[in-house]
């Protein structure tokens, strides 16, 4: 994101194509190509593609690349819709055979609520490893995609253009990254979280962290055969380098893997840099990238609403992503949108008091921590009285948490 030394606003066009362009522009230091026609975003786009859910053929096809998977996840990232709203229009769809998809909405709901037991835990080892990890830096040749392997460089390069990939390359991608290249799962997967548009600090975090064996009894890897039947071959045909994969889950686990008693890795935490904040009399609504979605509780408020563009949280981040919450905002009318440090912009508008969505998101809100800030809790996807019986205990495996919602997850509309 570009460095500005002053805070200042500006007005989405309503036309996409020169709004696509203003943030371009403004945002000329965010690398990656522009966002693609079919990654519109907004509550509109996530509503239409709520309706095209098929969960039955999910639960059949979803480990296939070209499988019929939700693309969802940009818009629950963005808060354009919500979890609830994704379990009750796949309940609405099918209330028996759509369990699969009910199950990877929870999944979501489950990284999110270990984020807000940990905090910035999940930038570390959540456990120490169970196998022996190199830690290395993230290999150029995998960054650049010219690895010579046709699947590893096509999903980088999706990546890239797309900053969207199925969740099954997610892991074959990570597995190969940090099991046969030997990085270090942080940085590559702080590497993948700049590319993407549904880029969830606890979603992307803790897989990487599944994969490496770090939040989980063992770590994942594949075969040949296993790549090559969910993508249906469609790399192996083109690929003339020898492949790391040919070979059976058990010689490859023989290879890959060696016993380890090394304790957890802890990362450094970011630091942001710190801003003189000045405190007025007003309240504002502050919306963040959570909450991007005019039917959220707070867009009704008759205090004044406001988004920030902040370098400190979104610096790094593709374009397409920058542009991705130009299109949501667009939806919003009612909210000032301002570029600049977000304490600069409260003291600009002279805020002393600030209403904003709670999140786990200690990054977020350190931004406004000098403020009188009221949280408002999100909506879960099942009573809140279930929420809270959800401790720690739960959260230490999915299996845990599922045992205590699951069910609800699972009752029917009827």
């Amino acid at each position: 994101m570009q460095q500005v030394n002053s805070t200042f606003k500006i007005s989405l066009p309503i036309a996409r194509i020169e709004r696509l362009k203003l943030i371009k522009d403004i945002f000329s230091n965010n690398r990656g190509p522009d966002l693609n026609d079919d990654w519109a975003g907004g509550r509109a786009e996530a509503l239409r593609r709520l309706a095209k859910i098929k969960p039955i053929s999910y639960s059949k096809n979803r480990n296939f690349l070209d499988g019929d998977v939700t693309r969802l996840s940009p818009y629950i990232r963005h808060g354009c819709i919500s979890i609830a709203e994704a379990i009750k229009a796949t309940k609405e769809k099918a209330n028996s055979g759509a369990e699969k998809l009910l199950f990877e909405f929870a999944w979501r709901d489950y990284w999110r609520k270990v984020w807000y037991l940990n905090g910035y835990g999940i930038d570390s080892d959540m456990e120490p490893p169970k196998v022996e990890l190199k830690r290395e830096v993230l290999p150029q040749d995998v960054k650049d995609a010219s690895t010579g392997l046709v699947c590893i460089d096509h999903f980088v390069q999706t990546l890239e253009q797309s900053g969207y990939l199925h969740n099954h390359a997610r892991m074959w991608l990570a597995s190969y990254i940090i099991h046969w290249r030997g990085a270090d799962w942080k940085v590559s997967a702080d590497w993948m979280f700049k590319m993407l548009l549904d880029g969830d600090r606890a979603s992307n975090n803790l897989s990487w962290q599944w994969v490496a064996s770090t939040f989980g009894s063992k770590p994942y890897f594949y075969n040949k055969e296993n790549l090559s039947k969910y993508s249906e071959n469609q790399f192996c045909q083109k690929c003339n380098v020898k492949c790391p994969f040919d070979r059976s889950y058990e010689a490859l686990g023989e290879q890959l893997f060696k016993p380890t008693s090394a304790p957890a890795k802890i990362h450094k935490k970011t630091e942001l840099p710190k801003y003189q904040k000045k405190l007025g009399s007003d309240t504002v609504v502050l919306f963040h990238d959570e909450m991007l979605s005019s039917t959220n509780s707070l867009y009704g408020s008759e205090h004044r609403k406001v988004f920030v563009f902040d370098a400190a949280m979104q610096n790094d981040w593709a374009v397409k992503r920058l542009q991705f919450i130009a299109d949501c905002l667009v939806e919003m009318p009612d909210i000032e949108i301002w570029v600049g440090n977000t304490a600069e912009v409260l003291s600009t508008l002279n805020i002393k008091n600030v209403i904003t969505q709670n999140t786990p998101n200690l990054m977020l809100k350190s931004l406004i921590t000098d403020y009188d800030v009221l949280y408002v809790a999100e909506l879960e996807p099942y009573p809140d009285e279930l929420a809270q019986k959800i401790t720690s205990k739960d959260l230490r495996r999915f299996s845990k948490y599922w045992n205590v919602v699951g069910s609800e997850i699972l009752k029917s509309l009827d």
